[in-house]
């Protein structure tokens, strides 16, 4: 099976590799002949050339974030099924526009690439969760220091440091934020703070804080940044019956029950566990997606909230203000 991957930065190198070493054929689309791969792939530098050249049965979308609405498009237009990596465009009012054409078009053969969803630590929690009784307040959290991000890559000219690629913490990072919702539905409100502080030589915002605030009363608080020299990734969840804590340091799961009032691990990670696997099962399920055998992980209507929190962020941090989900629409079309 032959896959187009539109892009070739990190991530477009990584999903190759994959489709490679799952016995298919990756085709590159690139924006540029300066720099031809040299890994072994065949690549086209014109969109029309390679569909007429190529066989292809699906594409993954790894170009920068303000690329992906005309990328969706042409692919809907040819009847290609497409994984589209986060997130999904680069503000609300993109992603709405995707969600308009896929819906224009009856358009269901497609997934969005969050690959967290498929990461053990993160789908043990999710089905333990009503062991915890009624949530009272979690802490999401990710930052880590952009130049150490990609070896080899100038930090400066990647899509996280670019304003004009759709680069930004609150929407680089927006892994935090769909599994937020994914766990514990959409909130109420957000309160949100986003920013840049550092002296990274970015354009983009380095630090977003925010707290959603959910109809029964409790809370998240959300931290994200490119600022933290040491890796830092996990949840804390506090709730009735007790205190579930995640870190990526080990993806070990810990439990402090109030009953017993101790802590044990509740699940553990393979030690030689691969983080590459969650992109691996994200891909398998994309192939199943193109033979019909699979349905999506996530919807554009799902992505279309996680959007709307992003873009409630931003908004609160620019007012100074809470804002209402419900709202958000009014916002975006003011």
């Amino acid at each position: 099976m032959k896959i187009l991957v539109i892009g070739y930065g990190s991530i477009g190198k990584r999903h190759a590799a994959n489709v490679k070493s799952l016995g298919h054929d990756a085709i590159l689309l690139r924006h540029s002949n300066i720099n031809p791969n040299t890994d072994g792939f065949k690549e086209y530098y014109s969109f029309e050339e390679a569909i007429i050249q190529e066989d292809i049965k699906g594409a993954i979308i790894c170009s920068p974030t303000s690329n992906h609405i005309d990328d969706v498009k042409k692919l809907v237009e040819h009847d290609i099924p497409f994984l589209l990596e986060k997130p999904p465009s680069s503000d609300l009012d993109s992603t709405l526009n995707i969600g308009k054409y896929l819906y224009d078009y009856n358009f269901n053969k497609y997934d969005i690439g969050l690959n967290l969803r498929y990461y053990p630590s993160l789908q043990f929690i999710k089905k333990y969760l009503p062991n915890l009784g009624q949530i009272y307040s979690s802490q999401i959290y990710v930052g880590y220091y952009l130049p150490y991000w990609r070896k080899n890559v100038d930090y400066r000219k990647t899509s996280s440091a670019l304003k004009g690629l759709g680069g930004g913490v609150h929407i680089e990072l927006v892994h935090e934020i769909d599994y937020a919702l994914w766990f514990f539905g959409y909130p109420k409100k957000i309160f949100g703070y986003v920013n840049r502080i550092s002296n990274l030589e970015i354009s983009t915002e380095d630090i977003c804080s925010a707290l959603l605030q959910y109809k029964d009363g409790s809370i998240i608080e959300l931290h994200l940044d490119y600022l933290s020299h040491k890796y830092l990734r996990g949840c804390r969840i506090i709730a009735e019956k007790g205190t579930l804590e995640w870190n990526m340091d080990n993806g070990n799961v810990y439990y402090f029950q109030r009953e017993s009032k101790n802590t044990k691990q509740i699940f553990s990670i393979n030690s030689n566990y691969n983080f590459n696997e969650t992109y691996l099962h994200e891909l398998r399920n994309f192939i199943g997606i193109i033979n019909g055998e699979n349905k999506k992980k996530i919807s554009i209507d799902h992505a279309i909230e996680v959007m709307k929190v992003v873009e409630a962020i931003k908004i609160s941090s620019d007012e100074e203000k809470s804002i209402y989900l419900k709202d958000i629409i009014q916002y975006v079309e003011a």
